[in-house]
């Protein structure tokens, strides 16, 4: 009887052991997404960068980081997916509403996104709509690096300064086939 319970306890602590593995293995991506090693990745350097690794002398530059799964479908119809890593993959444009206080200088918006050769390009926008059925694209930018995981900084080619009062601020990507939008850091300067 006392062999019948050690072998009872010790297909118990095996279960315990193998659940206990296959959970260290999962990721925050759910099951089927292992946790990311060894990617490739590729960094543009831009002014964004040059404020992070200095100090600010008032300290007032600021990030906003969205990810690619956080962003929303433009229309009902369209397919987006999500393959992995905080990207997201569509047919069709993405996007997502961005809330600064008002006076917040908006520097440039650094793109993330995976593209291992294929055609195409992954673009981004940063737009302000002013509920009169105006729009305007304040800051623009196409991925141009094809070497997996990448990022890339676009300036603002003018002044962006944030007015809640005359219009709403949004985020939005585009993405041909195959390539996967990964998401967009916003580079501020509160007043």
């Amino acid at each position: 009887m006392s062999n019948l319970k050690l072998a009872g306890a010790t297909a118990i602590l095996f279960a315990l052991a193998a659940t206990t593995a296959s959970a260290n293995e999962a990721s925050s991506e759910g099951p089927g997404f292992p946790e990311p090693q060894n990617f490739n990745y590729t960094h543009a350097p831009g002014p964004d960068e040059d404020a992070r690794l200095a100090a600010a002398p008032s300290g007032s530059d600021q990030y906003v980081f969205v990810a690619g799964s956080a962003f929303t479908p433009r229309t009902s119809a369209q397919t987006v997916s999500y393959p992995g890593s905080g990207c997201t993959s569509s047919d069709a444009a993405v996007t997502t509403d961005v809330q600064l206080p008002s006076g917040t200088e908006v520097l440039g918006v650094r793109l993330y996104y995976y593209d291992m050769a294929a055609a195409g390009s992954v673009g981004v926008f940063f737009t302000n709509y002013n509920g009169g059925g105006g729009t305007s694209d304040l800051i623009t930018g196409t991925s141009t690096l094809e070497s997996g995981y990448s990022s890339e900084f676009f300036a603002a080619p003018a002044s962006v300064f944030i007015d809640n009062i005359s219009g709403s601020y949004v985020l939005t990507a585009t993405m041909d086939a195959g390539l996967r939008f990964c998401g967009a850091r916003l580079f501020i300067s509160q007043p």
